[in-house]
C-alpha cells in the first residue's frame, strides 16, 4: 500500500513538473515585441478621431499605455469590460488574446452588446486591434466638474441658512476647512473626473449650485472615494441629493459601500438650476466623488 501511494505521488509530481516545464516553454510565445507596440501606436496616431478611447483587454496589460498617442484616453481597470464608456462614440479594443487567463469570452459577453465592429481586426504579433462603434454613447453637453470654479458652493443648515464657501483658485474653501474641488479620483477601481465633496457633519449639508444649457437627459453618479469606501467604524451613512429646478431626488450611500451609484435625471431646459448636495451626521471619512452630466441625443 505504501509503495503504491509513493508511485502515485511520484506520477503526480512528474505530471506537475512536466506541466510547469511546458508552461515555461510556452510563455515566451505570448511576448509582445517593441515593434508591435509601435505599429499599433502608428495606426492609432493616423486613424484616431476626437472622442475615441482605447480599452485594454485584459485590463491589467498596463504596458500598452505608454505607447498610446498622447491625448487619446486609455481605459483598463477591474470591471472596465462592462463600462458603458458613454462619453466615447468609438472604442479601440487593444487585446492580448494569447495571454494566460486573458478571459476573452467573458470580455465579449460584457462588452459586445450595443457595440458594432468597424472594419476588420488587425494583428501585430500578439496584439490585436479592433475598432468598435459604441452604441451606448451619448453626446456630452455638460460635465459639472468643469463648472466648479463658476458654481456657487455653500454650507446649508436645516433651516435654509447658508455659509458661502469662497473660491480660492483651486477649490471652494468652506468655513469648516473642507474644500469642494475638481479632482480625478478612484471609486471601486475606476478613475472618475469628480466634484469632490466632504460632508460637513451634523444636520448641515454642503451644496454646489449652477445653471445648465439645454440637454435631452441628465444623470448624477456618486460614491465614496476609494480610500474611504470601506470605512465602517466611526462612520455614518451619507445622503446625496440631485435637484433640478426645485425637484429633488436623493439616495443613501451606506457605510462599507465601495460602489458608484447613479440617479437618472430629467431633461434640462436652458438655464435650469441644478443643486447637488451631501450630508452625513459624522463627517469622518465621508468624502464623495460626484459626477453630474447632461447629455444630448445621438
Amino acid at each position: 500500500m505504501i509503495e503504491r501511494a509513493a508511485r502515485i505521488e511520484g506520477v503526480v509530481l512528474a505530471a506537475v513538473a512536466l506541466g510547469a516545464l511546458i508552461f515555461q516553454l510556452w510563455l515566451p510565445s505570448t511576448h509582445v515585441a517593441e515593434s508591435d507596440y509601435q505599429a499599433v501606436a502608428s495606426v492609432l496616431s493616423a486613424e484616431q478621431q476626437p472622442g475615441d478611447v482605447v480599452l485594454l483587454v485584459p485590463w491589467w496589460t498596463e504596458r500598452a499605455r505608454i505607447y498610446v498617442p498622447e491625448g487619446l484616453p486609455v481605459v483598463g481597470y477591474q470591471g472596465s469590460d462592462a463600462d458603458s464608456l458613454e462619453r466615447h462614440p468609438r472604442i479601440w479594443v487593444l487585446s492580448e488574446p494569447s495571454l494566460p487567463r486573458a478571459g476573452i469570452g467573458a470580455f465579449e459577453k460584457a462588452f459586445l452588446p450595443s457595440r458594432k465592429e468597424l472594419g476588420s481586426a488587425r494583428s501585430f504579433g500578439n496584439l490585436k486591434l479592433q475598432l468598435f462603434e459604441n452604441g451606448r454613447s451619448k453626446p456630452l453637453v455638460l460635465d459639472a466638474a468643469e463648472l466648479v470654479a463658476q458654481a456657487n458652493v455653500y454650507l446649508e443648515g436645516p433651516d435654509g441658512s447658508r455659509q458661502d464657501c469662497p473660491w480660492n483658485g483651486g477649490g471652494h474653501r468652506c468655513s469648516n476647512g473642507k474644500t469642494v474641488s475638481k479632482e480625478w479620483r478612484d471609486v471601486h477601481w475606476a478613475p472618475w473626473p469628480c466634484v469632490k465633496m466632504e460632508a460637513p457633519g451634523g444636520a448641515n449639508r454642503v451644496v454646489m449650485e449652477f445653471t445648465t444649457p439645454a440637454a435631452a437627459s441628465s444623470s448624477l453618479s456618486a460614491g465614496y472615494i476609494w480610500e474611504y469606501g470601506s470605512c465602517k467604524e466611526g462612520c455614518t451613512p451619507s445622503t446625496v441629493w440631485f435637484e433640478v429646478n426645485g425637484q429633488a431626488q436623493s439616495m443613501e450611500l451606506q457605510t462599507g459601500d465601495e460602489l458608484m451609484h447613479r440617479l437618472e435625471g430629467p431633461p434640462l431646459a436652458e438655464g435650469s438650476r441644478v443643486r447637488i448636495a451631501l450630508l452625513s451626521q459624522n463627517p469622518n471619512a465621508r468624502v464623495v466623488c460626484f459626477v453630474m452630466n447632461a447629455w444630448g441625443t445621438r
